[in-house]
């Protein structure tokens, strides 16, 4: 049919299923709900873990020095021979304990502790060792009264770092290798460097004093080694030959036991 003039057509629109408009309405509540949900949940930074304090760095391959290193001296000779390298960690504890011997109001122990700290600001100073540093380190363990406990504590928490334990001290020694500590002990290596003899051989020997069974004499190599020599007891005071007869090993080291030549 033709349309007229003039006249404006009609559009009819079909009106959609209820269940349709049911539908659609719940899908828009859900949506804003979410939408609500999403812009009113606070903000929340992802938070990290927190590191556990870590110990101090105590430098390469760090050696723990023992107060009665300070104290004995020897160490400034080992490090300057250049058989000594890495880090010497000087923890402060040790500077306190070297302080308190040295005000000590006894003159035998205040001079060790004034040797000590004299030790100290001489390895603090050396060029000799290029490849050997001193550090001093802060760290204390309050929980620990007893200065040698401290330091096989503070190797022990250390561990990661590998740090050896430098003393002198032979009690020290075995209480820090019970508890897994790695140990240098001076008097071991003294011990390795002393004279080795072999029965037969033959050298000279100075009789400083008798000794305690009949006729024997005594005397002692450039080392300290002692030597007892059969036969010597009227010789005190001479240099003689002997020969070495038996070797007897000791905690302390070797023992030669000697007949006059």
């Amino acid at each position: 049919m033709k349309q007229k003039k003039g006249v404006t057509p009609v559009v009819t629109i079909s009106k959609p299923p209820a269940a349709f408009t049911r539908a659609l309405a719940a899908e828009i509540v859900k949506n804003l709900t979410s939408l609500g949900r999403f812009t009113t949940r606070p903000f929340r930074h992802e938070e990290k873990p927190v590191a556990a304090d870590k110990p101090e760095a105590l430098g390469q391959y760090p050696i723990l020095v023992d107060t009665s290193v300070l104290i004995d001296g020897r160490i400034l000779a080992i490090v300057n021979s250049g058989f000594v390298t890495g880090t010497l960690v000087i923890p402060r504890f040790i500077l306190g304990e070297l302080q308190h011997i040295a005000d000590s109001n006894d003159s035998l122990r205040r001079a060790k502790g004034r040797r000590g700290l004299e030790i100290v600001n001489k390895l603090k100073g050396q060029k000799v060792n290029t490849l050997l540093s001193v550090k001093f380190i802060d760290i204390d363990l309050p929980e620990v009264k007893e200065v040698d406990h401290k330091l096989v504590a503070l190797a022990q928490k250390c561990e990661n770092q590998h740090p050896r334990l430098l003393t002198v001290d032979f009690n020290l020694a075995h209480v820090a290798r019970a508890q897994s500590v790695k140990v240098l002990n001076i008097n071991d290596i003294a011990q390795a460097l002393k004279v080795s003899l072999m029965p037969g051989e033959e050298f000279t020997v100075k009789i400083t004093h008798e000794g305690k069974e009949r006729e024997q004499g005594v005397g002692y190599l450039g080392d300290g080694t002692m030597v007892v020599v059969d036969g010597a007891r009227g010789r005190v005071g001479a240099d003689i030959p002997v020969i070495v007869t038996k070797i007897h090993q000791t905690p302390a080291g070797q023992l030669f036991f000697a007949r006059i030549k």
